[in-house]
């Protein structure tokens, strides 16, 4: 097993990307499930989504360019096979459908007729602006393809507890801070 780690900027936006997306599900699912609609609440949460969402995109470029710079640790000689092949998917998931759940929301809003803002900084349209249609399929694949990330998501947090607690290979300690 190797005691290498991450460096300490990718385990840093690992962990801040991790807290930003738990809250981008939540306000996700509280925005369109609970709470009213167009109300000063929603157009509130819809707000923060969006900034959040900016930013998550920026620590998402920031953590690629760390990544080329710096290869991950090596995984634990242990882990073969399908379980390996099943790794570097599952890891390539965690960064390509962040990057398409983002970019389906940000043409979703483009689509919509309104401008992308960060905190209140209109930022250019991506996408020009064509109704309906296409806002309501950005739409849904933003959000089928948000529910699969968070389910890539738990299972490679499931996956990481079951190779620390019953393979015996703590990998998790590769993206923690501290020693131990």
């Amino acid at each position: 097993m190797t005691d290498r780690k991450y460096p300490v900027a990718a385990r840093l936006i690992h962990w801040i990307m991790a807290l930003g997306f738990v809250f981008m599900w939540a306000c996700g699912y509280s925005m369109t499930e609970l709470v009213e609609e167009d109300s000063v609440l929603e157009e509130f949460l819809f707000d923060l989504h969006i900034s959040v969402g900016v930013t998550l995109l920026a620590l998402l470029v920031l953590r690629i360019v760390i990544r080329l710079a710096t290869p991950p640790p090596p995984l634990p000689d242990t882990i073969r096979g399908l379980e390996r092949t099943a790794a570097h998917l599952g890891h390539a998931a965690l960064y390509a459908l962040p990057a398409l759940v983002i970019a389906l929301g940000w043409a979703e809003t483009n689509f919509g007729g309104h401008t992308v803002q960060w905190f209140g900084i209109e930022i250019p349209h991506v996408f020009p602006e064509t109704g309906e249609t296409l806002q309501n399929l950005s739409r849904n694949l933003h959000r089928w393809l948000a529910y699969t990330m968070l389910t890539v998501a738990a299972i490679h947090v499931a996956a990481a507890y079951k190779h620390r607690w019953i393979d015996g290979h703590d990998v998790i300690r590769r993206m923690t801070f501290g020693r131990g």
